[in-house]
């Protein structure tokens, strides 16, 4: 029985060496993800109450813009996913790159440019370029935000453990300036307070718990049928 958890610890130890992902718990420290600041127009804050609907928070810092812009990586990581889903809300298509730091921390850039159209969508999609497993960079290029008229925001989540969190709070002085900058500038909020995140029930620390709980009560069981 043994055999399985260190066939487990092997899969994950594995899977972070093939990818790039520094086997390290080490909190971000996050530049901005976009060059053209000059062209957002307005921020939607993280955690906002009842966003989409009732009890709901906003789990992410939303960049919404006036022109098409560059998205470029915030961080030094590893691109582990790369999709394009339909909003639950809206209707539009996501396109979603996440990028892992290390064990612990994800950057999540969502590009909502507001298309709803298979034409323009097309073209969106034809404007990113990311690669899974790809290592990036600070500034690294990954793809261009389309401006459309039907709110289009680059959708910025920073998750640790599976919980997100507030990326400004992660940010360097360079970045939350440019925060700060823009948010007075157009008398946005960034951020509403939010509970400090607890890493014991986060939701990968709950799977792991779960999973162990799970495996320490077959062996008991496999130990008692034995006897």
């Amino acid at each position: 029985m043994i055999v399985v958890p260190i066939l487990a610890i092997g899969m994950v130890v594995g899977y972070s060496y093939w990818m790039g992902i520094p086997m390290n718990v080490t909190d971000p420290s996050l530049e901005f993800p976009i060059t053209e600041p000059d062209k957002i127009e307005r921020l939607s804050a993280y955690h906002t109450p009842d966003w989409g609907e009732p009890g709901v928070f906003h789990n992410g810092i939303d960049l919404v813009i006036s022109e098409n812009v560059t998205i470029v990586s915030p961080v030094h990581g590893a691109i582990i996913s790369y999709s394009e889903s339909i909003n639950s809300y809206g209707g539009n298509v996501l396109f979603e790159i996440d990028i892992a730091i290390n064990w612990a921390w994800t950057v999540n850039l969502v590009l909502e440019p507001g298309f709803t159209d298979t034409t323009n969508n097309s073209l969106q999609s034809s404007y990113i370029d990311v690669g899974i497993g790809q290592q990036v960079s600070p500034g690294d290029e990954l793809g261009i935000l389309l401006y459309s008229e039907n709110y289009p925001h680059l959708h910025y989540m920073l998750v640790n453990f599976g919980s997100d969190v507030c990326a400004y709070n992660y940010s360097t002085p360079t970045a939350q300036d440019i925060f700060n900058d823009i948010a007075t500038d157009s008398n946005s909020t960034i951020l509403y307070p939010y509970p400090a995140p607890n890493t014991i029930l986060s939701p990968v620390s709950l799977i792991v718990i779960g999973g162990s709980a799970i495996y320490l009560l077959i062996v008991l069981v496999v130990i008692r049928s034995g006897k």
